[in-house]
């Protein structure tokens, strides 16, 4: 794996009025890097990834990001009134201006890569749930961005279809795309990620590797959150 480092964040602060969401969090990582944020509701993971790209302002501190990130929300923000592929290639016609038989022939790799080959020319209210999640993440690569961002993305899913997504993301993941997951899926961080931060109240309370994290956890609330989390 590359050592590159491709993001570095230094004493990132986001203050809403007084409360902190993040609270003077120092992060980097490398190209090629798998990282799973972990922790309970309203720890500062979502809105530490959206300081990464820019949909929050930061308060204080410094991002240094080299490239482009791909944001796949917890809800799939598909246009409903564009195809599948439509979708996938509205925003490199528009925006990077590529012509639109290559968009189009990029979309079709992207869709065959998501298993859903077929639905090129179906309406997102003809899809399921997982399905949506899958073109939205086609979208997002179709931009071909340097580190893809996932927030929570099977959080919206029946347990049933929430395999499908992450057998998606699996497969980038054996590819070594550049990821940055938040997730409450402890199985997939366990198997997939490099590291593993652990949040809560704003702050990076733990991180590690898998092992250290899931087997070794020092901090008495991860303990905490890990033992919720299995009772779950």
């Amino acid at each position: 794996m590359s050592r590159e480092t491709i993001l570095e964040m230094k004493n990132i602060v986001k203050d809403y009025s007084g409360f902190k969401a993040v609270d003077n969090v120092n992060f980097s990582m490398h190209k090629g890097e798998i990282v799973a944020i972990i922790g309970p509701s309203g720890s500062g993971k979502s809105t530490l990834l959206r300081c990464i790209n820019g949909l929050n302002s930061i308060t204080s501190g410094q991002i240094e990001l080299k490239g482009t990130t791909g944001m796949v929300f917890q809800h799939f923000n598909l246009f409903p009134h564009m195809t599948c592929a439509e979708n996938i290639t509205y925003a490199p016609i528009k925006v990077k201006k590529e012509k639109k038989e290559n968009a189009y022939e990029e979309a079709h790799k992207l869709l065959k890569m998501v298993g859903l080959e077929s639905k090129a020319n179906v309406y997102p209210a003809h899809l399921s749930g997982g399905q949506k999640q899958r073109i939205a993440i086609a979208r997002a690569l179709a931009m071909k961005p340097d580190i893809m961002l996932f927030d929570e993305p099977t959080s919206a899913l029946d347990p049933e279809i929430t395999g499908e997504v992450l057998n998606v993301m699996k497969l980038l993941a054996k590819e070594h795309t550049t990821m940055i997951v938040v997730t409450h899926e402890m199985g997939f961080a366990k198997e997939v990620a490099d590291r593993v931060i652990f949040m809560d109240g704003g702050v990076i309370v733990e991180e590690g590797t898998p092992k250290e994290i899931f087997d070794n956890p020092e901090n008495e609330r991860l303990i905490s959150f890990l033992g919720s989390m299995l009772r779950a």
